[in-house]
């Protein structure tokens, strides 16, 4: 029997305003989460379909993420939410990583070296992780990778 401990994290993306209902509750009951924001989308109003229904899609506005998301974690999400893997152009890739970081660090008040890959599994390859490994001050990142398990 290993002695691994298990930890549950919480994650969103997008910094939509309905995080800032989330986050209320997670404050009231000690609950920490990583947002992962695109800088370049923030104040953007918009919305999704998701299963027939109109869900408001609106961001919060690049002023208010420091006071909004205090106590928890920003991550780089990249400036406009692009499919990493359909990106050729390898500056690109740094430029969405990389200023998305910077712009998050100013607005954050503090370093931001976390990154969530927009869109999860689908948009990761390992040529972009390297290039944001080797170019950019993301110290590590995060992707979405079904294994039908809870193992550590």
């Amino acid at each position: 029997m290993n002695n691994w401990k298990k930890a549950v994290t919480f994650s969103y993306d997008d910094a939509v305003t309905q995080d800032i209902r989330l986050i209320e509750l997670f404050n009231k009951y000690g609950v920490k989460g990583t947002f992962n924001l695109n800088s370049e989308l923030l104040g953007k109003d918009g919305h999704l379909i998701r299963e027939g229904v109109r869900v408001d899609h609106i961001k919060v506005a690049p002023e208010r993420v420091r006071e909004i998301y205090a106590g928890h974690e920003i991550a780089v999400h990249t400036l406009t939410h692009p499919n990493l893997a359909q990106v050729t152009d390898e500056e690109e890739i740094v430029r969405q990583v990389e200023q998305d970081r910077e712009n998050l660090s100013r607005l954050a008040g503090y370093e931001v070296v976390g990154m969530a890959y927009p869109g999860g599994g689908v948009n990761f390859t390992e040529h972009a992780a390297k290039l944001i490994e080797e170019r950019t001050g993301v110290k590590y990142a995060r992707t979405t990778v079904c294994n039908q398990g809870f193992d550590v």
